[in-house]
């Protein structure tokens, strides 16, 4: 049985209160044993001194376009992506072609990811048949098939009816729904209502688009039972609801993206359309208060929402498709609010992997001894450049580009299995 020795490393594991230099041992693919020092003269050596060990990342939110639109990304593309950024399982949105709302295309996802043989690609089902806002999927089928959260993500379930019979549906069968909270009747332009839209000329995607939705959401989780997930939170107003409904005993968690925790609608100014997300970049004052409710514990996980796009698609500013590739700049931009004394490293590795598997019920997000060997070794300190070099994405839309990053995986392994080695 292959065994693998990782020395010397700190390892940062929330889930057993644990923060030290270790040693780990993994044989086959669970972790066997962790001590200040293990002789194990059959394993192969990972020499970990300097580095970082964690349970590997958990991503909730990612894009592969697969299938429909693999001239942007693929199931075999985005889970490079995902093991370079250290993400052992990633949990991919239905907004594909034809989307994901029958088991048949669950069953490709699935295949595909395992013929791949890289992460977890767990797919997530839409809550409305074609994600049409009109009729309800059979969730209980698409559960079945290997559906770990329901959502129509790209767009909202406005139907208030058929989100209200989603939770209760979710409620039964122990599967969260996840919405993405923005009123499309009032969401109807590029940016943030503020005066960077006002400078530009730009109708906008206003706070309350989010809010309004983000409120109606946490309310009916109230009183079904059922358990919403709010994606890509980005407002101050958005932090205080689930914050009251949380007290309140509802079952609500919520995700904040890496890009709107760094990044203000100023931005736009330097960018333009590579600046350009849905919903969009906010203000000085909403990106205060998501770093708060970061360090205090509101906001439960960070989810890159990793959008790639071609490049004709990301032209011009107004008419430009929203999004940015997330999955190798996530861990940078953490450990930038860990630098800054944002958050502490044990609360940002609780962030990218125990609470997101917490929430789809996942057994992983731990590093205890007999838990699946799923493992993330970094180098907090190191220095490189997305570029055409190290960018394993098909796309390359993101403000990042070309910038100097602190902050690199060097092994990411899975079932025990090296599946990416920083060269």
């Amino acid at each position: 049985m292959l065994k693998l020795l990782i020395k010397r490393g700190t390892l940062v594991d929330p889930s057993q209160d644990l923060e030290g230099v270790y040693d780990l041992l993994v044989e086959g693919n669970r972790v066997k044993k962790i001590d200040r020092e293990i002789f194990e003269p059959e394993a192969e050596i990972i020499d970990a001194e300097g580095l970082v060990v964690a349970p590997g990342f958990v991503d909730l939110h990612v894009h592969f376009r697969d299938p429909g639109q693999t001239y942007k990304e693929d199931i075999e593309t985005g889970s490079r992506c995902a093991v370079a950024g250290g993400y052992t399982t990633v949990v991919c949105m239905p907004n594909t072609d034809p989307p994901i709302d029958s088991p048949w295309v669950v069953e490709y996802v699935i295949l595909k990811a395992r013929h791949v043989n890289l992460c977890n690609v767990l797919p997530a089902g839409a809550v409305t048949k074609g994600r049409k806002g009109k009729e309800l999927t059979d969730m209980y089928s698409l559960k079945d098939a290997g559906c770990v959260a329901f959502t129509d993500d790209g767009s909202p379930v406005m139907d208030s009816e058929i989100m209200r019979r989603a939770l209760e549906i979710s409620s039964q069968i122990g599967v969260p729904v996840f919405d993405h909270c923005e009123d499309d009747r009032i969401a109807t332009g590029s940016l943030s209502s503020g005066e960077v839209a006002t400078l530009l000329g730009y109708s906008s995607r206003p706070p309350e688009a989010e809010d309004v939705l983000n409120a109606r959401d946490c309310i009916l989780a109230y009183h079904t039972g059922g358990h919403v997930h709010i994606q890509h939170l980005t407002t101050a107003l958005g932090v205080e609801i689930v914050r009251y409904f949380k007290e309140k005993g509802a079952k609500v968690t919520c995700e904040v993206n890496p890009h709107h925790l760094v990044l203000s609608e100023r931005e736009v100014l330097r960018y333009g359309s590579l600046a350009r997300v849905n919903p969009p970049l906010r203000s000085g004052e909403d990106l205060k208060a998501l770093r708060s409710a970061l360090a205090d514990g509101t906001i439960d996980c960070v989810a890159t929402d990793h959008a790639p796009h071609a490049e004709f698609e990301k032209d011009l500013l107004g008419v430009s498709m929203p999004g940015m590739i997330g999955l190798q700049t996530a861990l940078p931009i953490m450990l930038s609010l860990v630098e800054e004394g944002v958050i502490t490293l044990r609360k940002m590795v609780e962030l990218m992997s125990t609470n997101p598997a917490r929430i789809i019920g996942l057994d992983r997000g731990t590093l205890k001894e007999g838990a699946v060997a799923d493992i993330v070794v970094f180098d907090p300190k190191k220095e490189w450049v997305l570029d055409e070099e190290t960018n394993l994405s098909k796309s390359k839309n993101t403000p990042l580009w070309g910038g100097r990053l602190r902050g690199k995986v060097i092994y990411t392994i899975k079932d025990g299995r090296v599946v990416h080695k920083d060269n």
